[in-house]
């Protein structure tokens, strides 16, 4: 809807007013899309009596509530650390509005207490005066040393206070007169050390596990930044972390809105956070290590890696207000919170479902009192669910620019029958090509609705002339849009026609969503918009929310080498087992039915003892085979006693 522009809106939206009788008193300050109705002139009281009615039971109103006047009462949040007045990405004085809106958050005692958040990097001053009062070293470990220490150590360039950094934008303690506040600064904070290259299968696997077992069942919330590429025209599609289902990836905005020369795009992006720009604009203020050369505190942090600690404080905000949101629940209500901001180099489009989404920002600026408002009111979405095409074997070649290769696969609802899928969250393609310079080609995704994903850009710096062999690009631009249909995959080749031409081997079509119907998506984003006056952070209101899963540490653990060597042994083992009952039997020609009736004795046989040749048949068909007229045996096939599909998360992936 988004996509008619302002003109279109303001025409739409008088016309709905009209029909309402109300009087249109023109957009809400900045929000495209949002407007102010009031009672019309005397004469229509009538009819604005039932404005409500009409407005819920209009195809082109999203959302309405009926606004009241309220009164405030003053509250101020004051804190002695000297550098917080500095601090703009969480209150801006200079840029109103360009901040993450987190005060009133603060004001109901909502600090992320009760979390904790996990920085991954190149280690944690945990005795850092802001660090070490939401230290948490249970949770804590330097995988390079081997030790539980996760302390950086210094090094020749004087780089490694890169993790303090993120400690501190995330949970600084406020209030001890030194450096600054962080976002959730009632969560604890833990480091793992350094972690660097992409999620090998391990590293996948280790993902997966997270989201099924961490947080008691709910999975872990995997934050990670865009990355830092984006100068040399880099896209995080090629980041196997940032274009995971299981990871939110954030990228950056500087203090005006605008994405900065260094940030990343990509389809797979969720939504974007406040960082540092150009010269002229100013850096996040965070804590800093003491070693070296630093002081303690630095107004320099810079790139998109200074805004993923912003979201994952933000996460660890809504996580106290409501401790059983699943990392699915997270993923969809950053979706459906988050701002449409404009950007002279976003390409925002609306999809089918009215998610607005460009490959510059997501979803859009992301916003705490917006982010823990809806969490306040979120029913957890259904269980996962995946549909997956045939390997699709092409042997095509990728033809030159203007030309295009378009290849197609159709969804259908039998396809979906047995997942029950009906709405859509990321999908992916997995893409096997050859090319002497795969930087040159361009694949685009269409989903059924007509929203089209770049999801491999151009890479001018990727000379590499290996193509792709398994790899899987993914989007979150269809999202809340109906599976059933026909996706499209678009491969172009901007070489100068001197090379010669790529050829696409295979690909492979994976959808993933839920249960959720379309029309559920449209009532849930009127259910968040209703919550964003802070009516219910105001109240006692509250979702129950359920247990858990008591998980044994057993079942958490990474699996070692030398249970890994166990559990080869045991599949050797069966199979060797295996294969030696089937040579036995084929060759010696036996029925395993009459051993089993052998094995009964002669009184429990077929036949004796007056039972006759019905107990016999009825016993073979326990047994495993029945025999019915016409002599030849057939194979019993029982029903199966449980879904046949893997579980990722809260619930199967079938």
């Amino acid at each position: 809807m988004l996509s008619l522009g302002r003109a279109g809106l303001d025409k739409l939206a008088d016309s709905v007013a009209r029909e309402a009788g109300l009087k249109i008193q023109g957009q809400i300050g900045q929000l495209e899309g949002y407007y102010l109705l009031c009672p019309g002139p005397e004469g229509q009281a009538g009819e604005g009596r039932g404005a409500a009615e009409v407005l819920a039971a209009h195809p082109d109103v999203i959302w309405h509530s009926q606004e009241q006047v309220l009164r405030r009462t003053k509250r101020s949040l004051t804190f002695n650390d000297p550098i917080y007045p500095q601090q703009w990405h969480l209150h801006n004085e200079v840029r109103v509005g360009m901040d993450i809106n987190v005060t009133g958050v603060w004001e109901r005692n909502i600090t992320g207490s009760g979390v904790t958040v996990v920085v991954v990097d190149d280690g944690v001053q945990h005795t850092l005066k802001d660090i070490q009062p939401n230290y948490s070293p249970e949770g804590s470990y330097d995988l390079n040393s081997n030790d539980p220490d996760p302390m950086p150590h210094p090094d020749a360039h004087s780089d490694n206070h890169h993790g303090t950094r993120c400690a501190g934008e995330i949970a600084a303690a406020p209030n001890n007169s030194f450096c600054a506040v962080g976002v959730a600064y009632g969560s604890r904070v833990a480091d793992d050390g350094r972690t660097v290259d992409g999620p090998h299968p391990l590293g996948k696997a280790a993902l997966q596990h997270g989201v099924i077992a961490g947080r008691r069942g709910f999975g872990s919330i995997f934050v990670v930044a865009s990355g830092n590429g984006g100068k040399t025209e880099d896209n995080c599609n090629y980041d196997g972390y940032a274009n995971s289902i299981y990871t939110v990836t954030i990228g950056a905005v500087d203090e005006s809105g605008q994405m900065p020369f260094y940030a990343e795009e990509c389809a797979s992006m969720l939504a974007v956070t406040f960082s540092s720009g150009d010269r002229l604009l100013r850096s996040i203020v965070t804590s800093d290590w003491t070693l070296q050369k630093g002081k303690g505190c630095t107004e320099g942090h810079t790139g998109t890696s200074a805004a993923a600690p912003l979201a994952a404080g933000m996460v660890a905000l809504m996580l106290q207000v409501r401790p059983c949101l699943t990392w699915r629940d997270v993923q969809h209500i950053i979706a459906y919170t988050a701002t449409k901001y404009e950007d002279r180099r976003a390409d925002w489009k609306t999809n089918g479902a009215g998610f607005h989404h460009s490959h510059q920002h997501g979803f859009g600026l992301l916003n705490a009192w917006r982010l823990v408002n809806a969490a306040k009111v979120w029913e957890s979405v259904p269980f996962l669910v995946s549909y997956q095409s045939p390997v699709l074997r092409e042997e095509e070649p990728i033809p030159v620019s203007p030309d295009r290769l378009t290849l197609t696969w159709n969804v259908t609802a039998a396809d979906l029958q047995q997942s029950g899928m009906q709405t859509l969250e990321h999908v992916s393609i997995t893409v096997t090509m050859t090319h002497p310079r795969r930087g040159n080609v361009e694949i685009t995704l269409v989903c059924p609705s007509g929203m089209t994903s770049l999801i491999g850009a151009r890479r001018v710096r990727d000379m590499d002339p290996s193509g792709y062999t398994d790899w899987t690009f993914s989007t979150v631009r269809c999202w809340g849009e109906r599976a059933e249909g026909q996706y499209s995959l678009d491969l172009t080749d901007y070489s100068d026609g001197v090379l010669s031409s790529g050829v696409l081997k295979y690909w492979k079509l994976t959808l993933y969503g839920s249960s959720m119907s379309y029309e559920e998506v449209k009532q849930r984003q009127r259910l968040v918009e209703d919550a964003m006056g802070g009516q219910y952070l105001n109240s006692s209101f509250s979702l129950p929310c359920p247990p858990g899963l008591d998980i044994p540490p057993v079942m958490v653990s990474p699996l070692t080498s030398n249970s890994l060597k166990s559990l080869l042994l045991l599949g050797c083992f069966a199979l060797f087992w295996s294969l030696y009952y089937t040579l036995e039997v084929s060759l010696a020609h036996l029925d395993p039915a009459g051993l089993c009736r052998r094995g009964r004795g002669p009184d429990q046989e077929g036949g004796r003892g007056g039972g006759g040749g019905a107990g016999n048949a009825h016993r073979a068909g326990q047994g495993g085979q029945s025999a019915p007229h016409g002599g030849r045996r057939q194979p019993h096939i029982a029903p199966p006693t449980a879904p046949l599909c893997p579980v990722i998360g809260p619930g199967p992936v079938c």
